[in-house]
């Protein structure tokens, strides 16, 4: 399970580090233990928040940040826990939250953990990711890992599925990137192509081959790049 703890107090990061790297460790020999990141400012920690099954937060600096934070989550189509801590801050007092925000109060402190690694675990098991788009201007949901690559098109972008299928979208190649690179499997490799590199079967100097034959041209700069990221994605 991927965890994120987002605090801009370093005391406090700290403390939330220790406590979570015990419950990995009660974790050892199962398929649940904890893979934590940690972040103490907001621009660090949206450069990819969709892969978190579970995040820890306060950030209270400055009134505002998590009211930022959440709107753009809410942007990216975020939808696992956030267990959001008041402190200096009564978080309970904003309006409006998304249903998936838990509240909790500092100082941090064991007992609750498990009980907010459980929400991580359903999420792990339960939750499928989908991306929003548009077709004939209505609003579609597509699962994430249905989505093979994509190619631009002269109206839009068509998405190629695992099933075969394709679907033509309105939204641009620039547009599905912002949709989907926040994503760590998929990669922009030329100026009207992206790829899931979950599903590339070989990366060639000149194209990247994906599991249906298509190849889609890249450039031979970006050849070590691209078979680094296939082979984490082979992990």
């Amino acid at each position: 399970m991927h965890v994120a703890i987002c605090d801009d107090n370093v005391a406090d990061r700290k403390h939330i580090e220790r406590l979570l790297s015990r419950e990995s460790d009660k974790r050892a020999g199962t398929p649940n233990i904890l893979y934590i990141d940690s972040y103490g400012d907001k621009e660090h920690f949206l450069v990819n928040p969709l892969k978190y099954n579970i995040i820890f937060m306060d950030m209270c600096s400055r009134p505002g940040i998590v009211e930022e934070i959440i709107e753009q989550l809410g942007k990216m189509g975020y939808h696992a826990p956030l267990v959001l801590y008041s402190s200096k801050i009564d978080y309970t007092a904003i309006s409006n939250l998304p249903d998936y925000v838990v509240h909790a109060k500092k100082p941090y402190i064991p007992d609750p953990l498990p009980e907010y690694l459980k929400l991580g675990d359903a999420n792990v098991t339960g939750h499928v990711v989908t991306v929003q788009i548009h077709k004939n201007t209505i609003l579609n949901s597509i699962p994430k890992d249905s989505i093979m690559y994509a190619t631009e098109e002269e109206h839009g972008s068509r998405l190629y599925q695992l099933d075969g299928k394709y679907e033509d979208v309105d939204e641009t190649i620039s547009e599905l990137r912002g949709l989907l690179e926040p994503y760590e499997e998929f990669e922009r490799i030329n100026k009207k192509s992206i790829a899931n590199f979950k599903f590339v079967s070989a990366i060639m100097p000149f194209t990247v081959v994906m599991q249906d034959y298509r190849q889609l041209k890249t450039s031979p700069f970006r050849y070590r790049e691209y078979k680094w990221l296939k082979e984490d994605m082979d992990k």
